[in-house]
């Protein structure tokens, strides 16, 4: 008996329990749907919306934000509104990415022609958040280097030497854009001169190296690497001449002057005509003590 009633008793409980928790459900789904249908009385797209602030982009777009900031190049002066008119508006049933994403050209007026294979920009600059540093290694890029550097090109082929047969990659190696210097190739050219790029670049054009050309006062040790008796005499006969450098003689490397480029004609015309040649007389000009 006391059994039953304990069973009827925790029966009656749960029935009891069981209703309560009913009436709050219905209760809640009343005051959701209440203020659904209050919401939807009204209208709660009314605020004035601002265009996207660069750091609001940044927010999701994280990654992109530090390459821009960290590598932009003249990018960095540019918002992401300014190149996105449209986003959040890629759906891949539509295949639009394509169509919605800028393009190069709207900013950039082939800058480096309009040959097609020029005009593929992603092709080199990868990713143009950071357009220069994402360069693919040169390497990656030989056979196309001429595609920008047509006077590169042009040089190498117009004057030929061992430097046209280097692959671009060879000079230019690690990243895009790296100078090399002359040295990690090149034994320094004179003994008595410590040659820099810079110094080297006085004389040798760096796609057309046997273009040589040099300022007046191109020191004579320069010279000497190459030209090492013309240089040593020089030195062991002191004259006028030793005081002049290489270039005032041989203004364009390979040159011979005549004498009386300089000298006219200072003796009778007799003994010119005797002695037809300057150096029957005067050795040569590196030493015009008589032979």
């Amino acid at each position: 008996m006391r059994w039953s009633m304990a069973r009827k008793n925790t029966s009656n409980y749960s029935l009891k329990k069981a209703g309560i928790m009913a009436s709050l459900l219905v209760a809640l789904i009343v005051l959701c749907h209440s203020a659904a249908a209050e919401t939807l009385e009204g209208n709660i797209y009314t605020v004035e919306v601002q265009p996207l602030t660069l750091e609001e982009c940044a927010r999701c777009h994280t990654s992109h934000y530090n390459w821009l900031r960290d590598n932009g190049a003249r990018h960095q002066a540019v918002a992401c509104t300014e190149c996105h008119e449209v986003f959040h508006a890629y759906n891949p049933l539509r295949d639009n990415y394509a169509q919605i994403m800028p393009k190069c050209s709207s900013c950039h007026d082939a800058p480096h022609g309009s040959a097609e294979p020029v005009t593929k920009c992603l092709e080199c600059h990868v990713t143009p958040h950071q357009p220069l540093v994402s360069i693919p290694v040169p390497a990656k890029l030989e056979g196309s280097c001429q595609l920008c550097h047509t006077a590169v090109a042009a040089s190498l082929q117009a004057e030929v030497s061992k430097h046209t047969e280097q692959e671009c990659s060879s000079c230019h190696s690690e990243k895009h854009g790296r100078i090399p210097q002359c040295s990690e190739c090149h034994e320094n050219h004179s003994p008595m001169a410590a040659l820099e790029t810079p110094d080297c670049l006085a004389c040798h054009p760096v796609h057309t190296p046997l273009k040589i050309s040099y300022p007046v006062t191109q020191g004579k040790e320069v010279c000497a690497g190459c030209h090492t008796q013309a240089y040593q005499l020089l030195q062991d006969y002191q004259t006028k001449h030793s005081a002049l450098t290489c270039a005032k003689c041989h203004p364009a490397h390979g040159q011979l002057p005549a004498c009386q480029d300089c000298h006219g004609e200072p003796h009778s015309t007799a003994i010119h005509s005797k002695f037809t040649k300057c150096g029957d007389c005067h050795g040569i000009a590196h030493n015009v003590a008589r032979p």
